[in-house]
């Protein structure tokens, strides 16, 4: 069951899974550097439900792989490093959506707590 929502977010940039390393360094930056300025105040090793959109290219869509798992670990991976999360064994609920898009690329992301 989800809670009260604990963070609403947009993060906008060239979403990179683990093909290029410097591609992913900087995506990992981004998405760090944007939820390291939102309010952390309710990370306390409780359960969590994580909504992402994912908003890709349309172009990208069709001639890349882009696949679900490789889209979250970046995520999950900065969540971690900025302490929004200890592990993402916190993360109860998962729900992964990738949508086209003819703008810029970005996440859609909601954090709930899981009761």
């Amino acid at each position: 069951m989800n809670g009260n929502t604990l963070v609403e977010t947009s993060i906008q940039g060239h979403i990179c899974t683990n093909s290029n390393k410097e591609f992913v360094a900087k995506w990992r930056g981004n998405v760090e550097r944007s939820l390291g300025s939102l309010d952390l105040s309710f990370c306390s090793d409780q359960k969590i439900s994580v909504e992402l959109k994912f908003w890709i290219s349309e172009k990208r869509l069709v001639t890349q792989r882009n696949d679900l798992d490789n889209l979250v670990k970046p995520v999950f991976d900065s969540m971690k490093k900025i302490g929004m999360i200890t592990d993402d064994a916190e993360i109860f609920h998962l729900d992964v959506t990738k949508f086209p898009t003819n703008g810029e690329e970005e996440i859609k992301m909601v954090v709930k707590e899981w009761n």
